[in-house]
């Protein structure tokens, strides 16, 4: 059958304005997808910042606490020796790298709202094998005479030891710090270091930690200058701390956002910095005092105690950390600096009224000029000296017996 001339072929395929309608929407699919995508991804990425700076907080609080927790081992318990003026002379030169006073916790504050240092000091006896001290233990032991009378005194400038009244885990190389009491003459607490520099016999003499003078290292001549009990104008109450090799740690921030601690090597005074934790841009610490002496802190506070008595009213330390997220944001996610809210139970040094409490401003502004691209995170913890607080002169009376029906 022919076809009629008149009719018109069949059409094939698609028309151009098809096809154009076709990638318009394919078109517009792909950017909704794209968006989707790209959202979602800044979401993932805005997540995974805040856990790393989450983490990143949390380990470098958890650093320094653990280090402020056992601050003042081996001395600490005892009233007398903490805040007592440091004496220490090192190759015939006085030691400026030990600090002033023998103190569980120093804090410098940061010029202007920059990170605190703190640091902390211990024995390292039996604590730290770090720094050469795994064996056993320390206590403070009082100062008498090798025999054990009180006719004589437990050492003299000279003497090549020191008499105490046990001298169970003193080694060779372990630095002690002779406390002498305040007492005429002596308007307060004095501490003088030198270094265990001869064998220790504990099984023959008991009675006895050598000191031999010596030009080099720790023991110069007629250091230390201290007498115990006797007639002989000695001063009674004079004990004997074992630091073994001192843990001495500073804990800082640099300016490439790192916790670092600094460890003092006390064989050529010099300090050694490692990084604790990246990821860190400011640390503040305060004091914790109680100027009422009911036992609980009541003020917060920066200032460094410049005495034995003063030094008895700390009680804690109170930290701030704070974390920034390692990604950089496009966008200003960041519009002021953060604050550390640290609650009205006390009095704080430096705390402004925040909705009811009281907060600090923490001046994240100052590190960096793109500060406010990136997420901050705050944690913060109080620590109590524990080793401050159950000293010796400090036990509590134990409540009285409980009355009957």
């Amino acid at each position: 059958m022919s076809q009629h001339p008149l009719s018109t072929p069949a059409r094939r395929g698609f028309s151009l304005i098809e096809l154009m309608i076709g990638m318009l929407i394919g078109l517009l699919c792909t950017l909704v997808i794209a968006t989707v995508l790209g959202a979602a991804e800044g979401n993932r990425r805005g997540t995974t910042s805040g856990t790393d700076a989450q983490i990143a907080g949390n380990l470098a609080l958890f650093g320094v606490r653990r280090e402020v927790e056992s601050s003042g081992y081996g001395f600490a318990s005892e009233t007398d020796a903490v805040g007592c003026q440091l004496v220490a002379v090192f190759n015939g030169v006085p030691v400026a790298a030990l600090p002033q006073r023998l103190a569980p916790v120093l804090i410098t504050q940061g010029a202007g709202g920059l990170s605190d240092r703190v640091r902390v000091i211990s024995s390292a006896k039996g604590i730290d094998p770090t720094i050469g001290s795994t064996d056993g233990f320390t206590v403070p032991v009082r100062v008498q005479s090798d025999t054990g009378s009180a006719t004589e005194p437990g050492y003299k400038p000279g003497a090549t030891y020191v008499g105490v009244a046990n001298n169970l885990t003193y080694q060779q190389g372990d630095l002690v710090v002779a406390v002498t009491p305040a007492a005429a003459g002596l308007p307060e607490n004095n501490c003088e270091l030198f270094e265990v520099n001869a064998p220790v016999n504990s099984n023959v003499n008991a009675f006895q930690v050598p000191r031999l003078d010596s030009a080099a290292r720790w023991n110069p001549v007629g250091h230390p200058a201290i007498t115990s009990v006797g007639p002989s104008g000695g001063r009674p109450g004079t004990f004997l701390v074992n630091l073994g090799r001192i843990s001495d740690r500073e804990f800082s921030v640099d300016a490439n956002q790192r916790l670092l601690v600094s460890t003092l090597d006390t064989a050529t005074l010099t300090r050694t910095a490692t990084e604790v934790q990246g990821g860190v841009v400011l640390l503040k610490a305060m004091y914790g005092r109680d100027t009422d002496g009911d036992g609980a802190v009541d003020r917060y506070d920066y200032n460094t105690p410049n005495s034995v008595a003063t030094w008895q009213n700390v009680l804690s330390v109170r930290m701030a950390v704070v974390a920034r997220s390692g990604h950089y944001e496009k966008d200003e996610v960041t519009t002021e600096n953060p604050t550390w809210d640290v609650g009205k139970a006390a009095a704080v040094d430096g705390a402004a009224d925040c909705d009811g409490s009281q907060c600090i401003t923490l001046r994240v502004d100052l590190v960096s000029a793109d500060w406010q691209h990136y997420r901050y995170r705050v944690f913060d913890t109080v620590v109590p000296l524990r080793n401050q607080r159950f000293r010796s002169g400090n036990v509590a009376a134990p409540p009285p017996p409980a009355s009957g029906p």
